[in-house]
């Protein structure tokens, strides 16, 4: 019992944050508001003047009075009418509010979405993410609609009949009442009992999605394995287990339907056995016993109607709820509420004592440990130092992907936290280890950094990356499609265009991350072939695998276990004998011997 409560308040606290968000958006709107004045409006002349009137003529005809008969014709026509205008304007008018609110909610929560803490994605699947943001735009509007032109129509045809019942009886409006609540009563209480159900088919459409858009985007290594007959037993599996879940939902709702109908048949027969007995002894007359049965009839089919649409209504409820998860999100990396000013950037960077650790990792132990560091403005910097060691650790702190546990980072004095994330990331350009391109050309792809650039800049830029020898051999040039995640380039083609994004930025800080390890020798040479062009007048950072990259840099940095062991140019480092000179022989004995 303590189980079936919790769930069902639950339920109730679901409901209320669900029509909260949808007052507090689409309730504002004037157009909103006036086409549910209208429905009601509408439901009123269906519901009680078109049957007031029909049972007017019918009554009018049994006792042969014609005029009469004719003025009901008359009410019933203009009534009908009525609601023949009323039916299109309601839909009329809603539109006009609710497609602007739809553009203006998706893209709020897309914008909402794509400003998350990065280590929620890594936490979820694109495949959801991406159906969650549908779901909550699609959700709220036809929920939206639903409710007007459904369900506010399910409920008034229960209340309106009930009250004209009471007007024309009150003893048969009472019976028709206590029924009528039992009934609904009991279609609320079995819409509750199969929740469970439907919230566990979610959580499965959340997982075999995902599950499914991960294999989609991985097809290459799916075949290069031959694997894909064991993903599509997976999928099997994963549809085999949300079958169980519908059928397991069904057959309860199934039993639920048949005491639902049991308990219909005796509502009907005990409100006709009234009616006869009622005009039996004279209480009422004919006009109203037609009145009574007909919305006897009525009601009953907006009960009907409220058990079908509880079961829809909380199905696209469940579909909205993921996305509060989004739109309550407080992140870990917030802008400040007063940002200074960040013009005219030099590119200074100074990290004084800095201690960062992953929390919700395992282990406790601190990846940058009292880590300090002073990069004046201009100078290339490069990184060296084993795997876990603190490498791209820093690249993301510098960019605020993740904010320092002690200690600061300033940049020209300013500390990164005292200005907008925007800010700071439109002067520190960002090339990772692996190549992030768009289903798109190479045209856009580039010009993401700087989208109203002109072709003289886009061919600039692509010139600098070493990339527009091959651009300009494609078909379509610079409007070829690179392909999902650029499966159309070779690896070193993937990494000039990511590059020539960075040229085009024309940030005064740089920061490459591993941008040449994946490459083959030939490609690498290419790419490093543009680092002269690429980081000249530039603040510059650039951590490396290959210590043969970063012989020309003006200084060399080595980390270990979250510390600076090692600073100094490549050939001072060399005679000094320390870690870097180490790895250097490494390198260098591995090379001879390959």
């Amino acid at each position: 019992m303590k189980k079936k409560t919790q769930s069902l308040f639950r339920g109730f606290k679901k409901y209320g944050m669900v029509y909260k968000h949808l007052w507090q958006t689409y309730g504002q709107s004037r157009n909103v508001r006036i086409s549910y004045i209208l429905q009601i409006m509408g439901r009123a002349c269906k519901l009680i003047f078109l049957p007031i009137a029909l049972s007017l003529i019918i009554s009018r005809l049994s006792t042969q009075d014609f005029d009469g008969a004719y003025k009901a014709v008359f009410l019933f026509v203009a009534f009908s009418l009525t609601l023949g205008i009323l039916n299109p304007l309601i839909k009329y008018v809603g539109m006009l509010g609710e497609n602007k609110l739809y553009r203006d909610l998706t893209s709020n929560y897309f914008s909402r979405l794509i400003a998350v803490d990065l280590e929620y994605f890594h936490s979820n699947m694109a495949g959801y993410l991406t159906a969650a943001t549908r779901h909550y735009g699609d959700g709220c509007l036809q929920l939206l609609r639903a409710i007007r032109d459904r369900y506010v129509n399910t409920i008034l045809s229960i209340l309106f009949p009930l009250f004209v019942i009471i007007w024309v009886d009150r003893p048969l409006g009472f019976v028709a009442f206590v029924l009528s609540a039992v009934q609904a009563t009991y279609i609320i209480w079995a819409s509750n009992a199969i929740a469970p159900f439907r919230e566990r088919s979610r959580e499965l459409y959340k997982r075999h999605s995902g599950k499914m858009a991960d294999a989609i985007s991985n097809v290459l290594a799916v075949r290069a394995s031959a694997t894909e007959h064991v993903y599509v037993e997976k999928m099997k599996f994963d549809a085999y287990e949300e079958m169980l879940v519908f059928t397991k939902r069904y057959s309860i709702q199934v039993r639920l339907i048949a005491i639902r109908e049991f308990i219909t048949v005796f509502f009907f027969m005990g409100l006709l056995w009234l009616v006869v007995q009622r005009m039996h002894g004279g209480f009422i007359d004919m006009t109203g016993a037609v009145l009574v049965v007909t919305y006897a009839g009525t009601i009953l089919t907006g009960i009907y109607g409220l058990s079908d649409n509880l079961d829809e209504h909380d199905d696209m409820v469940d579909r909205i709820v993921p996305a509060f998860e989004i739109l309550h999100r407080k992140n870990s990396i917030q802008d400040p509420g007063s940002p200074k000013t960040f013009k005219d950037v030099r590119g200074e960077i100074q990290i004084n004592n800095v201690t960062f650790t992953y929390h919700k990792r395992r282990s406790n132990l601190n990846v940058l440990n009292k880590f300090s560091l002073h990069i004046p403005a201009g100078q290339k910097v490069g990184v060296v130092g084993l795997s876990g060691a603190g490498k791209s650790t820093l690249a993301k702190l510098l960019l605020r992907f993740q904010d320092v546990d002690q200690g600061s980072i300033l940049v020209d004095g300013v500390d990164i936290r005292d200005i907008t994330q925007a800010d700071l990331r439109r002067n520190m350009a960002y090339v990772p280890q692996e190549p992030i391109l768009f289903h798109t050309t190479i045209k856009e792809n580039v010009l993401l950094a700087k989208p109203d650039a002109t072709q003289s800049e886009l061919v600039h830029a692509l010139k600098a990356a070493h990339a527009w020898q091959f651009v300009e051999q494609l078909p379509k040039g610079v409007n070829s499609i690179v392909g999902e995640r650029g499966v159309k380039l070779s690896g070193g083609q993937k990494q000039r265009i990511a590059i020539a994004r960075t040229v085009l930025q024309n940030a005064p800080m740089i920061i490459l991350d591993e941008a040449t390890s994946a490459l083959d020798s030939e490609s690498e040479q290419i790419i490093q072939d543009s680092f002269a062009e690429i980081l000249r007048g530039k603040t510059a950072l650039v951590i490396a695998h290959r210590l043969s990259t970063l012989a020309e840099m003006d200084r060399i940095i080595v980390i270990e276990n979250g510390k600076l062991v090692d600073d100094g140019t490549h050939t001072s480092l060399l005679k000094k004998g320390g870690v870097y000179a180490a790895m250097w022989k490494r390198q260098q004995r591995h090379q001879e011997d390959v």
